[in-house]
């Protein structure tokens, strides 16, 4: 797994590490207007499906919808029977994963009696452009995170607009670069009722922007500003749940205690003796707060 949070340096390396500061891996088309997180929500969803299975009680579905220019494939896993409307809970994957990664997860929600969706984000399938360099890198990086924010906004879309799922109980759980993301989309989307971010760090926007050279430091905080999750989570209007790993080799343990230190009061934080995936402890653990917090029950 890559490194996702290396340290600044000036030079000749800012392309790579622009890219990786600016959630490693991820590409993209800039942002559409001058709030680049915010997008039409009269702009129809298209969802489309595909195949769909059973098994144990819970079926998935096969799913794709429409954010900005970009058709974003998720799993849509549900009890096969439930009275009443259910929570919905939208999973975000880390870095070079996709809707795959928190498929277990979405299952043993659907097992407590919500509706998950799991989502590969816009970026994970983009490239930067032929020849970008320099300003057009940064923007066009940044671009690819405000398209990823606003298609987690729109997976909200999908679940509220399901018949099934109770709108006013929306969880949304982020791991690793999806915690980062998750730290976004909770600040400026106050549908999100109770939200876990788990082993997410990050730097202040200066820190990255010193590992930059002089004449791009200005774009970096300009880029950087709107899409950053320590100045995004405190804004966060549901109950948060922040898990970290004390082992953790992938994000600094700076990193982590930055993001928890900017998390608004009353948020509850779990350490854990793990390294970056955490364990089955940390996974029982946010299981079992999200079903106090949404509502759930096993079906």
């Amino acid at each position: 797994m890559r490194r996702a949070y290396p340290r600044p340096v000036r030079g000749a390396l800012l392309v790579p590490l622009v890219a990786a500061l600016l959630l490693a891996g991820c590409g993209g088309s800039g942002p559409a207007s001058d709030d680049p997180l915010s997008y039409d929500t009269d702009v129809a969803l298209a969802i489309e499906h595909g195949e769909r299975s059973e098994r144990d009680g819970v079926v998935m579905q096969d799913i794709s919808y429409a954010s900005g220019s970009d058709r974003v494939e998720g799993y849509l896993v549900s009890p096969r029977s439930a009275s009443g409307t259910l929570p919905g809970v939208v999973l975000l994957h880390g870095a070079g994963a996709d809707r795959e990664e928190q498929l277990g997860t979405a299952v043993k929600l659907a097992k407590r009696g919500a509706i998950a969706l799991t989502l590969t984000v816009p970026s994970r399938a983009k490239t930067p452009p032929s020849g970008a360099a320099g300003e057009e890198l940064v923007r066009w990086q940044g671009g690819t995170i405000a398209d990823d924010v606003i298609a987690a906004r729109r997976a909200f879309d999908v679940l509220a607009d399901d018949e099934r799922v109770d709108a006013g109980r929306l969880g949304l759980v982020g791991w690793s670069m999806g915690g980062r993301l998750a730290a976004v989309v909770v600040g400026v989307d106050d549908r999100a009722r109770a939200t876990v971010l788990i082993s997410a760090g990050a730097a202040p926007v200066d820190a990255y922007a010193h590992g930059a050279p002089t004449e791009l430091q200005g774009v970096v905080r300009e880029v950087l500003a709107p899409i950053d999750p320590l100045t995004r989570i405190d804004d966060a209007k549901g109950a948060v749940l922040i898990q970290a790993g004390r082992e953790d080799s992938i994000v600094p343990r700076a990193a982590l205690e930055a993001v928890i230190a900017a998390a608004p009061k009353g948020t509850k934080v779990e350490w854990y003796p793990a390294d970056h995936a955490l364990d089955a402890g940390a996974e029982a653990g946010r299981l079992d707060w999200l079903s106090d917090e949404l509502g759930t029950a096993a079906t």
